[in-house]
């Protein structure tokens, strides 16, 4: 379980979390992470179906794509992604950036954080942070109500394909 200043880090994607408020401190309320993307890293076309995710910019600029539209976080500035819209993230800057994001409500999303980092920090995810197929259906089998499904093809749809390699 994670706690309060614990960081994570997921070096292939170039991503470091650090915990503020976790789903014990906010009664599940929210999980609140402090994130720093390295120059290049980029977080994949994803929706969240059961959570907002509120975005405050604290060091220099991230590039979000909310519904295919482009906007740039500066520092002091704050978004909002309802919860089944599909949205994606980048650095673009030549500097890392920082923000802050919560994740309402917490659900058990700082586990799949937690999972996900340990994966990237043992190199055994690709570039976006993605595990092998069969890791992916058994942390999508653990999480599915806080899972970060894809963002253009349908979580029925995905469920349907990849739940089966959990169980093999």
């Amino acid at each position: 379980m994670a706690r309060p200043g614990q960081t994570v880090i997921s070096p292939p994607v170039g991503q470091t979390l650090t915990f503020v408020q976790t789903r014990e401190t906010t009664a599940g309320e929210l999980l609140e992470i402090e994130a720093t993307l390295e120059p290049g890293s980029r977080i994949p076309d994803h929706v969240h179906l059961h959570q907002e995710e509120r975005f405050l910019g604290f060091e220099g600029e991230t590039t979000f794509w909310v519904r295919g539209r482009r906007t740039v976080l500066a520092p002091g500035d704050e978004l909002v992604i309802p919860a089944r819209t599909r949205h994606r993230v980048r650095n673009e800057s030549g500097e890392p950036v920082r923000v802050r994001a919560q994740l309402r409500p917490a659900l058990r999303s700082e586990e799949l954080f937690e999972a996900l980092f340990a994966l990237g920090a043992a190199g055994q995810v690709n570039r976006f942070g993605a595990p092998s197929p069969r890791r992916t259906a058994k942390l999508m089998r653990a999480h599915r109500d806080d899972f970060f499904y894809l963002g253009r093809i349908p979580p029925a749809l995905q469920r349907v394909v990849l739940l089966p390699l959990a169980l093999s």
